[in-house]
């Protein structure tokens, strides 16, 4: 005779003793890029317990050797290389992460998926909707999971206040307002040189997030942006744009973007609704505040996303590590690439 209760009691023992196994187990990952977002995602990999940093992949060796050196890992001058290395050491790669400039994306992950490895890529995914659905094809005949970094909804701030709209606390949402101000200004070289597109380059994280808090899509877009002096207007480089997205159920957003908050990284939204308002403000440096007779002294805001955002980049690579060891569906879907990029080409 079977004892039900104690047999439903071991399968859920052995279940929870399983899935610790799998948490407590190592995904081994290679950072592909050693540039900035290369140092943060091998400094977010590197501090997780779960993950074995085991490479830098960069055809600029040079640049990446003190990186190799900081985590004593090896370096590779192509993904070929690390992968033929891994095969031969018989220290299998589970994923990549894929950290260079979007026009090097296509070939990375093609690669990568052609070797049944999982891959987190930097946003976009590709330069247009059209390639980013045919490489997510690409990964999916593959049977290989691509999941694309929107740190914002990996940021406890940002995910309180989709709970607090998603919960009904500001009843219907009929308008929001983002505000991103970069820092440090890019240098006139930068920006001289053609830089990055402003919309393309600045608007992306915040417009997957305002799409997944209202859970609805963008109908309509218009954007307008100026220069903010004559050297970078007769050059026709644009440094602030605002952008107005209608979204289907009627809430209009407003998202400005600038190159220049010379007084630290300002990055703010708010959603106003029939209820309520919803808001997520800046962070500064330090949580000190002098008041004598010329007034309240606070410090300025953070210097710039890697530290506004290091938490976030954290559990975004843990999140990473539940997809290779546990096979938690990624949250970011091919969907929400592909309406973002939509966005953005318009």
């Amino acid at each position: 005779i079977i004892d039900a209760p104690k047999a439903l009691n071991n399968m859920t023992t052995l279940f929870r003793s399983t899935n610790m196994l799998l948490r407590q187990a190592q995904a081994r990952v290679l950072v592909v890029g050693s540039g900035r977002m290369g140092h943060i995602r091998a400094k977010a990999l590197y501090g997780n317990p779960r993950i074995q940093l085991c490479g830098i992949v960069d055809t600029n060796t040079k640049q990446a050797k003190p990186l190799s050196e900081l985590y004593r890992i090896p370096l590779f001058a192509s993904l070929e290389e690390a992968i033929i290395s891994s095969t031969t050491t018989e220290s299998p790669i589970d994923g990549v992460v894929i950290s260079t400039p979007t026009p090097t994306h296509a070939s990375l992950i093609t690669e990568a998926a052609q070797n049944k490895l999982s891959i987190f890529t930097e946003k976009p995914v590709d330069e247009t909707a059209k390639k980013t659905i045919s490489l997510f094809q690409i990964c999916a005949n593959q049977n290989v999971n691509l999941c694309c970094g929107y740190q914002r909804r990996f940021d406890s701030s940002y995910q309180a206040l989709y709970h607090q709209v998603n919960s009904g606390a500001i009843g219907n949402p009929l308008a929001a307002s983002i505000f991103f101000g970069d820092h440090p200004v890019p240098s006139r070289q930068f920006l001289l040189q053609g830089g990055a597109n402003i919309i393309s380059d600045c608007s992306a994280h915040d417009v997957d997030f305002i799409r997944w808090v209202l859970n609805d899509e963008v109908v309509s877009v218009y954007a307008v942006g100026t220069s903010s002096d004559d050297e970078l207007r007769q050059n026709n480089v644009i440094d602030n744009a605002t952008m107005l997205m209608k979204f289907s159920r009627g809430t209009n957003v407003t998202l400005t973007l600038s190159r220049g908050a010379n007084y630290g990284y300002d990055q703010r939204v708010e959603v106003f609704g029939t209820e309520g308002m919803a808001t997520v403000n800046n962070i500064a440096e330090n949580a000190s505040e002098l008041a004598n007779e010329t007034g309240l002294h606070r410090p300025k805001w953070q210097h710039s996303f890697p530290q506004r955002f290091d938490a976030a980049f954290a559990q975004e690579m843990d999140a990473f590590a539940d997809t290779l060891l546990c096979g938690t569906p990624w949250p970011i879907k091919e969907k929400d690439c592909v309406e973002v990029q939509r966005v953005c080409d318009a």
